[in-house]
């Protein structure tokens, strides 16, 4: 399963790695730039990091604001610490990039063709473009919270793609987790609002 980086910063920020693998069998597939092989690569989930980092280093020392960015930064580095056969980074091959580009082109006939699909905003940003791109190629399913995202996977393939909720609802299904544990803790559920905004990634 490929997943974009909202997935992702849901299961992270709230540390949840272990459940994230296990929902993804084992195996996180994220695109080129939502995350990066090498420490200097650019990541859309290494740039919420520097964001909570921000958002810690700005709020009032031991507020909760501070604790939860602080946790939130912490569930990230456990994601980021995984092997690399644990979160695998894939790199678009050219035909890969070329879909992606039409995804998020600002050409107007790029822009009428995600329309005519059913898409509301004016492109994908470059992070869930890739992730549809190499997931379409690779006969891979897709994970995004994104509406457009998901909206254009299921118009461009013919499946729905996978929410948060949906992948918490298969740990529970498979008793990894409880229904309780996924559905009743504001402060803990990656699909629904939060008291602390988490950072979402940058186009």
């Amino acid at each position: 399963m490929l997943v974009d980086a909202s997935v992702a910063r849901s299961f992270g920020v709230i540390g949840w790695t272990r459940y994230f693998l296990q929902v993804g069998g084992g195996t996180i597939f994220v695109a080129d730039g939502v995350h990066g092989q090498r420490p200097g690569d650019p990541s859309e989930l290494r740039n919420i990091r520097i964001a909570l980092q921000r958002q810690a280093d700005l709020a009032n020392p031991g507020s909760g604001l501070a604790s939860r960015a602080l946790a939130a930064m912490h569930g990230l580095d456990q994601l980021f610490s995984l092997a690399p056969n644990e979160l695998t980074v894939l790199t678009l091959s050219k035909d890969e990039l070329d879909i992606a580009v039409r995804l998020q082109s600002r050409r107007p006939e790029d822009r009428e063709w995600r329309r005519s699909l059913g898409a509301r905003s004016r492109r994908l940003d470059a992070g869930e473009s890739a992730s549809i791109a190499i997931a379409l190629s690779r006969s891979q399913a897709f994970a995004s919270d994104d509406e457009d995202a998901l909206t254009l996977w299921k118009a461009i393939t013919g499946s729905p793609g996978q929410r948060t909720r949906d992948l918490l609802r298969h740990l529970v299904t498979c008793r990894a987790i409880d229904e309780d544990e996924a559905w009743t803790r504001p402060d803990r559920t990656p699909h629904r609002r939060r008291k602390t905004s988490y950072p979402e990634p940058k186009s």
